[in-house]
């Protein structure tokens, strides 16, 4: 797993976050892969319009991690290197992915993905871009730039052009990402009681059959046999909620945010001696103490009591409004 890049906070707002941090890439790299979902059909980790960046080596954002962004990727940099002998202006390739059991995936589903390469000279098209609030038209062929697409024409969603010529990529508004490590009792109970909040949920565990048979709409279940891995890519204005099934897992997730390049909140279920127990770890590990104050353990809040499952969602549901209204304060949650 390469080392993660992220600029900044608010990284995943559709249009503004992707080019933004394109742009801001491309001030320090040659080349960088964007990578979008442009169809689905059957299951799959990731709606349509999903998109990441790829470098050389770093990434920013997901489109649903596992073998099918591995195998992204991997093309991804095969382009860089390509690219890097024999140039081409505005490349782009789709690639037609099945997820079945060939990739390690139980989805099931099969996707198309966009790929496409921004470089140092298309610096000019892409801040104009980033300035407008219309969505952005990809063409799927190489040799052609980005362009605004007609808001009126093409609607508000992400989809293939009628003449499937282009795809269109719309502005989003703003959702926090929240990675909820742990499909157990509390994770269950959990996720649905936090729909309707607004964020960007990630819900990560080690293997398929640990999830529910049915996701949420809108919820992003991501297998991992090391969750690590998932914690160490996620973008640094992301809610880390850790509730797995292993006290020696849960540690060593809190350790990978604490020691990374950044994150907005974290969450640790458990008692005051599991708190008292993990800051000690912690601290012999090398994270510092004005580090460590930053970990939330036990999570929740303290006047809904009880270990029912549905209590403690609840309590810990009142805990990320209370964060996301703390750092959200620009009147949405208000």
């Amino acid at each position: 797993m390469s080392k993660p890049y992220y600029k900044g906070q608010n990284v995943n707002q559709g249009n503004a976050g992707w080019l933004n941090t394109a742009i801001a890439l491309l001030q320090g790299t040659d080349i960088v892969i964007h990578a979008s979902v442009i169809q689905v059909r059957g299951s799959a980790p990731r709606a349509v319009g999903a998109n990441m960046l790829i470098m050389a080596d770093a990434i920013w954002d997901t489109i649903g991690g596992g073998a099918l962004e591995f195998e992204v990727m991997h093309q991804a940099r095969s382009d860089i290197t390509m690219i890097q002998t024999s140039p081409v202006d505005w490349h782009r390739h789709v690639m037609d992915i099945a997820l079945g059991p060939d990739m390690g995936q139980c989805c099931g589903g099969h996707v198309r993905v966009l790929l496409e390469a921004l470089t140092k000279a298309d610096l000019p098209v892409l801040e104009r871009l980033a300035d407008s609030d219309q969505p952005v038209l990809h063409p799927l062929k190489a040799g052609q730039p980005l362009v605004l697409a007609d808001s009126a024409a093409f609607g508000d969603g992400a989809s293939i052009t009628a003449d499937k010529t282009g795809f269109i990529l719309p502005k989003i508004p703003y959702q926090r990402p929240l990675f909820i490590y742990g499909a157990g009792h509390v994770g269950r109970a959990l996720v649905p009681v936090i729909d309707g909040l607004g964020f960007d949920v990630y819900w990560v565990d080690i293997a398929p059959d640990r999830f529910p048979p049915v996701i949420p709409e809108g919820v992003s279940a991501v297998t991992a046999r090391d969750p690590t891995l998932i914690a160490a890519r996620a973008p640094t204005d992301a809610f880390h909620l850790v509730i797995t099934h292993s006290h020696a897992l849960d540690q060593a997730i809190c350790h990978t945010v604490l020691a990374g390049q950044g994150f907005a909140r974290l969450g640790l279920i458990g008692s005051k001696t599991k708190n008292a127990r993990f800051r000690s770890r912690l601290g012999k590990a090398g994270i510092t103490d004005d580090v460590l104050a930053r970990l939330t353990c036990p999570i929740g809040i303290e006047l809904v009591t009880g270990k029912q499952p549905a209590r403690v969602a609840i309590s810990i549901a009142a805990q990320l409004a209370i964060w996301q209204q703390e750092l959200d304060c620009d009147g949405a949650f208000s």
